[in-house]
């Protein structure tokens, strides 16, 4: 099976993968942000939700 390495760019694992294309991590980057900091969801619950999403998912990080 194929790897893939990661990037200098971006500070988590899923960010150095998308950093290959800085373009792509930029308008992640934003919309992540977007859906993060604003919008009528508490931090707290957004949170709630990632963490149940990536056990979910079986992310490993």
């Amino acid at each position: 099976m194929a790897t893939i390495t990661f990037s200098k760019n971006g500070s988590t694992p899923f960010e150095q993968l998308l950093g290959h294309n800085p373009e792509v991590l930029k308008k992640w980057s934003s919309l992540e942000e977007t859906l993060f900091y604003s919008g009528v969801l508490d931090l707290e619950l957004k949170e709630e939700v990632r963490r149940t999403l990536a056990f979910t998912n079986q992310c490993h990080y």
